[in-house]
């Protein structure tokens, strides 16, 4: 029989015998009235009455012009919304319905809400953001089958910036956030057309745009290592994963701030930036409330733009039902991974909690233990696939430090069933493997790559190889520990199986004898894979210079170079580190914790990894 956590109350209430109840909407409004200009964030609050007790759950979907709504965020507790259409103007349907939490009855409204464009007299708009360092960029309408994008630079410079291309209507605006400015600064910005493989000439008018100062208090960076003779020039941004001290924001290679990420709704609130998207979007998992009153961390994921507006949210306590019916346990919080799969499905990672028998893990007494489940979710975000860590990994091969989680412990998800839990895997990173659909999988605590088939939703969920120590692979070195250990953001480079890049915190290798070696600095590896006679070769093991026990990322840069990053050294703070690829040092910035890196030429082209 399933033991089901404490955050699956809400899901058991729905499976147990339903209770009827009448859900009655009282009142659905926006803050502001139609019409609004595009770019306009507005609040929508809903008033909705119960004959039960118990708590109601929302659900807000958008619909554009008659097309099948996107549910923007599923059933959750909170009673409002803040939506901003920033696409293109035209006939939104926004529909809210309110679902009894016991018994599963609902009520539904909607209302039509008319958004205008912002370009008059067919001329490009630009128009200020909340956010200071962020612009609306509206242009009047292409044509059909044609691209728009916009460039962008400082007014005495030519450092030019250009956004990612977006596709034409024919008969509606263009609208693109700008983003990647330093503060109080005018630029000048306007857009070309790419028609049949050619770029057209640019509008008729440049556009000017000046930055305000940003009210936010920022982590201080350093450059510690600043020989850009070496680095890679068209890698001119970096877009830092900052959180429990501070918010996600990037800097140019000087340290100046171009762009961050902090909403008066998430103050006081971690926010854990997981990828960045092309065009400028972003995911990432934050605390807060979901369909359940507590816990309320890593309780949401939720795609963003530029802007810091919230595209799509959903919340762990809502996917839980779905597996639940699924035949699956729930979880009790996402972890470390949201990433998009190439045909706009979206993977996470959540961690699942069970108590298991005496003798589990050499326990003397019935254990607790945490687990992961991957999740593949639709272009609506509902559960479409799973896979359960329980049915496919060996329980009894503990962590191979012996982690374990407490109840609000830091760096630790919701433990809920005992005072304390083995913290078996602790899953940090999902790469899909485009070249044959499967799934590669990080376990930091078990120190392994674990291949998963996928096979695009039509694999057997099966354990294909596990790559570390003790796992499948023999690994072609001479060094007295070669394998990766407590690693992160380990991936496929160039979309083949063959060049492996990983960071190596290398927890297990520093540890005292006999397991590791007593001593160390955390690598960054590059990997030769070859899976037909199952061997790895490295072909770059950098030294870092610096031990980094936790958090971390990898990167191949166009020109040959890596990106490692040390997300939480020794001294307390993260050093981003770009080396060459015979392992020396060309540049490193350093600032506060942070759970990834990405070098990018701007904030509209991230790493394909």
């Amino acid at each position: 029989m399933r033991r089901f956590p404490f955050l699956a109350l809400s899901t058991l209430a729905l499976l147990a015998s339903p209770l009827y109840a009448v859900v009655r909407i009282q009142q659905f409004v926006p803050s502001l009235s139609s019409p609004q200009p595009v770019g306009t964030t507005i609040t929508w609050t809903v008033a909705a009455k119960d004959t039960n007790p118990g708590p109601l759950t929302y659900r807000f979907s958008v619909g554009y012009r008659g097309q099948t709504s996107l549910v923007v965020r599923d059933f959750a507790l909170p009673n409002s919304f803040q939506w901003t259409p920033y696409l293109t103007e035209g006939i939104y349907t926004i529909e809210v319905i309110a679902r009894d939490l016991a018994s599963g009855e609902t009520a539904t409204s909607s209302v039509n809400f008319t958004v205008n464009s912002r370009v008059v007299g067919g001329q490009a708009a630009v128009t200020a953001m909340p956010n200071p360092l962020v612009a609306l960029f509206s242009a009047p309408p292409c044509p059909a089958g044609d691209y728009i994008s916009v460039f962008f630079y400082p007014k005495n410079t030519l450092k030019i910036s250009q956004t990612g291309w977006v596709n034409c209507s024919g008969i509606l605006s263009s609208n693109i956030f700008i983003a990647g400015m330093l503060a109080d600064t005018t630029y000048l910005m306007n857009y070309v057309i790419e028609s049949g493989g050619a770029v057209a000439g640019a509008g008729p008018a440049i556009r000017s745009f000046t930055t305000g100062t940003p009210t936010e208090t920022f982590t201080p960076t350093q450059v510690l290592q600043p020989e850009l003779s070496q680095a890679d020039p068209s890698e001119r941004v970096v877009l830092h994963s900052y959180f429990l001290t501070t918010f996600p924001f990037a800097t140019d290679l000087a340290g100046n701030v171009v762009w961050y990420y902090k909403q008066l709704a998430d103050a006081g609130k971690d926010v854990l930036l997981t990828r960045p998207l092309y065009g400028g979007n972003m995911f990432m998992i934050a605390t807060g409330e979901g369909s359940n009153a507590a816990p309320l961390e890593n309780q949401l994921i939720r795609s963003i733009d530029l802007a810091g507006d919230t595209i799509r949210e959903t919340n762990a306590g809502r996917i839980s039902e779905q597996l639940v019916a699924m035949g699956a346990d729930p979880i009790n919080s996402f972890s470390h991974e949201v990433q998009i799969l190439p045909n706009g499905d979206t993977m996470v990672i959540g961690v699942m909690e069970k108590i298991f028998p005496a003798g589990t893990q050499g326990a003397t007494a019935p254990v607790d233990i945490l687990g992961d489940m991957i999740m593949i979710l639709d272009a609506n975000w509902q559960v479409k696939w799973f896979w359960d860590s329980y049915d496919y990994l060996d329980i009894n091969r503990a962590a191979v430090l012996g982690e374990t989680c407490a109840p609000a412990q830091a760096g630790c998800p919701p433990v809920l069933l005992a005072p304390i839990a083995n913290d078996w895997l602790h899953g940090n990173s999902l790469y899909y493997i485009p070249s044959d659909g499967d799934l590669l999988y990080s376990s930091r605590h078990q120190d392994w790559l674990i291949k998963i088939d996928y096979n695009n939703g039509n694999g057997t969920k099966n354990i294909l190889w596990r790559m570390g120590v003790d796992g499948d692979f023999a690994i072609n070195s001479s060094d007295p520990y070669p394998w990766f250990s407590h690693q992160h953001n380990a991936s496929f480079e160039n979309e083949g199986t063959t060049v492996l890049t990983v960071y190596d915190d290398g927890n297990t290798r520093v540890s005292p004898p006999p397991i590791g070696l007593g001593s160390g600095n955390s690598r960054g590896q590059e990997l030769m894979v070859d899976e037909t006679n199952m061997v790895v070769t490295p072909s770059l093991n950098a030294d870092l210079g610096v031990y980094s026990y936790a958090l971390g990322s990898a990167q191949l840069l166009p020109n040959g170079n890596h990106m490692f990053q040390a997300g939480l050294t020794s001294g307390g703070g993260s050093e981003t580190i770009e080396v060459t690829p015979s392992g020396s040092e060309v540049y490193n910035i350093a600032g506060t914790v942070s759970y990834r890196a990405w070098l990018m030429p701007d904030m509209y082209h991230p790493p394909s990894n």
